[in-house]
């Protein structure tokens, strides 16, 4: 039974990473862990289940086994699978405790190989079996035999700069041990060649510490221990000295050397992270597809030292094309854009460095993002005195890497842009006809109606009713032409096609015409009018602003109950630079959440083609005419909280600049 939490304590819920059911042990080796990894992949889509590949770093790996691992890794990432590094010297307790710690279910090992001449090395397997624990151990035998491990035989020569401190620690610590005999027992002196070693390892490494470590108990031997320039010791206690002396030295060398590898491969991987995330910021703020290439060239041209060119398809769709270049003269022969062509079919990389055409000046890398060639990057590495090392192998890989990706998420954001920019239209063309199907339908029954029944019925018509039926004929008619009239100039704003011809105008005309259009629509509701005569004339298109004025006056009023009041009230600010109109009704007033949707072409509140209030261009019309003049449009809340204020405003400059003219 579990015992209840004590009050004090939390339960906290489970949220962070999933753990993972499949562990997958890797081994630094590429093809055993590739092998080891699609294995894995396949069985996690078998029973449908997450799993992790988990590398053990004991610091002894060199460039080319960190370049196979990095090769590792990004399958494991391509197939859907999770990466984790640990750090440690024992592979197998690593991985136990790691297993254990995360409740893993089943830990995949490969196949491990025969030892050769390392008899005292026990397989993983042996050693996890060893260990134990709550999870099934499964071992993945390759697709063939694996070859018995021997030891590879490789000479390297030893360089300028290994010499030089190599014998100059020899040499200085000969010499101090020299001049110092007299005061210094001889396990002291033991002590300065020691250090000897210890320089070498840290200034050159392992090797050459185990050839000083070899010098000095050669020199110790022959010089120090009596009896002198002999290699043969006749004291007890000067063999000991000369014995320990070796055994100190081969460990302290040793693990110097180590730590200088250590030190040199994490200042190594610490420059190149840096150049990872500086590349990853400036492709995050580019915004399209050619900025995007053009930082990915440039990176790899002036970190690689290579030109660089980036091809894609032509505009036919018929081949490839360069369409960028760094240097901006670097061309390609026809071997290399068939080589190129061969990368972008069968999306692999090829020439200088690869399997296929490597005798090529130039190498091609083809940007594969889920299945599609994004583009082909070349580099033309014949340039280079030498050829490209495992760490800038590993470099461009991640570069090329992280650029298809960066490419791939411009690709998507344009689809994502098109995909808005359809459903927008799709939405604007459904609210088009949704306003059409209402406010043409409904002018245009009131004037059938009438028209009919003046035809029809004319006989049983006295003059009274023949009038009313005419009044309404020409009032339908009227809001017809307007709501035709502002299709127009909804179309002419979209298109940008709106040209001002500016004249000067009052702005008491201007109203006086626009109340003068809404004829009979004013018959509900009173209209004051305030200061519009005691302003300067306007610069401004007369039509535009009178159909501002029209739309809003209308809106206003399709708003206000009946016998309600729509003032117009027009003065200029303090700095006498704008004008400002308020047009305010008693209706029941806008929320406050959609003041300023009210503007957007076809709002309508919610209601649609059901609503009583039009169609929903008046007052996008209205910001768009006023715009146009430099103006502005806004809805405020009315006096003491009851109806609305469209308040608009309208620059005055062009009106001083005339008066300074006429002066």
């Amino acid at each position: 039974m579990p015992q209840p939490l004590p009050q004090n304590e939390l339960r906290l819920d489970p949220i962070g990473p999933r753990r993972p059911q499949l562990l997958v042990a890797l081994g630094g080796r590429s093809e055993e862990d590739t092998a080891l990894v699609r294995a894995a992949h396949r069985h996690a889509q078998r029973d449908g289940i997450g799993w992790r590949a988990v590398h053990v770093d004991n610091g002894r790996g060199g460039p080319r086994q960190r370049l196979a691992l990095d090769q590792v890794l990004a399958l494991v990432n391509r197939l859907g699978g999770e990466v984790r590094i640990l750090q440690g010297a024992g592979r197998a307790r690593e991985l136990h405790d790691y297993a254990v710690e995360q409740g893993v279910a089943t830990l995949m090992v490969g196949r491990t190989r025969p030892s050769g001449w390392r008899i005292w090395r026990r397989p993983l397997v042996e050693r996890l079996l060893h260990y134990g624990g709550a999870y099934d151990l499964v071992v993945v035998a390759e697709a063939r035999q694996r070859r018995r491990f021997r030891p590879v035989r490789r000479r390297q020569t030893l360089g300028w700069r290994e010499g030089w401190v190599v014998a100059g620690s020899f040499l200085v610590a000969v010499a101090v041990a020299w001049a110092l005999e007299l005061w210094l027992e001889l396990a002291n002196l033991s002590l300065i060649f020691l250090a000897a070693v210890l320089a070498s390892a840290t200034l050159a490494g392992t090797r050459a510490a185990m050839i000083t470590a070899a010098l000095g108990f050669l020199a110790f031997n022959f010089l120090f221990t009596r009896p002198r320039f002999s290699l043969a010791m006749v004291e007890r206690e000067q063999l000991l000295t000369v014995i320990f002396f070796l055994l100190v030295a081969v460990v302290v060398g040793q693990l110097a050397g180590s730590g200088r590898h250590r030190l040199m491969a994490l200042r190594s991987s610490r420059e190149q992270s840096h150049r990872l995330l500086t590349f990853s910021r400036a492709l995050s703020v580019a915004t399209d597809r050619e900025q995007v290439r053009d930082v990915g060239i440039t990176t790899l041209e002036r970190w690689l030292g290579v030109p660089v060119v980036f091809l894609d398809e032509n505009e036919e769709g018929t081949g490839l094309a360069v369409r960028s270049a760094v240097p901006a003269n670097a061309r390609l022969g026809r071997q290399e854009e068939a080589a190129a062509v061969w990368s972008w079919q069968q999306r692999k990389p090829s020439g200088a460095g690869t399997a296929t055409q490597s005798t090529l000046r130039w190498r091609f890398i083809p940007l594969v993002e889920q299945q599609r060639v994004l583009g082909i990057v070349g580099l033309e590495l014949a340039v280079r005195e030498r050829p490209l090392g495992p760490d800038q192998e590993t470099l461009v890989t991640t570069l090329t890497r992280q650029l298809g990706m960066a490419l791939e998420r411009t690709r998507l954001v344009a689809e994502l842009g098109a995909s808005r920019l359809s459903e927008e239209n799709e939405r604007l063309r459904s609210a088009l006809l949704s306003s059409v199907s209402h406010d043409l339908r409904t002018p245009l029954a009131s004037i059938i109606g009438s028209a009919s029944s003046l035809k029809e019925l004319e006989p049983q018509l006295s003059r009274d009713d023949r009038h009313e039926l005419l009044d309404g004929i020409l009032t339908e008619s009227e809001r017809l032409d307007r709501y035709i009239q502002n299709l127009l100039d909804m179309t002419r704003l979209g298109h940008g096609s709106l040209k001002l011809e500016r004249d000067w105008v009052s702005f008491d005309d201007l109203v006086t015409a626009a109340l003068k259009r809404l004829g009979t629509t004013l018959e509900t509701v009173s209209i004051e009018r305030e200061g519009a005569d005691k302003l300067p004339l306007l610069y401004v298109h007369p039509a535009l602003i009178e159909q501002a004025l029209v739309n809003v006056i209308d809106n206003a009023v399709r708003f206000s109950p009946t016998n309600g009041r729509v003032t117009i009230r027009a003065g200029l600010d303090e700095a006498r630079e704008w004008l400002e109109v308020n047009i305010t009704d008693e209706g029941p007033g806008i929320p406050t959440a959609q003041r300023g949707a009210v503007f957007d072409m076809f709002f309508t509140g919610g209601e649609g083609d059901r609503g009583p209030h039009g169609s929903g261009l008046g007052l996008a019309i209205c910001r768009g005419m006023l715009g146009a003049h430099g103006g502005s449009v806004e809805a405020l809340p009315g006096p003491d909280g009851r109806g609305t204020t469209i308040a608009l405003r309208l620059p005055l400059t062009a009106q001083k600049e005339h008066t300074s003219d006429g002066d």
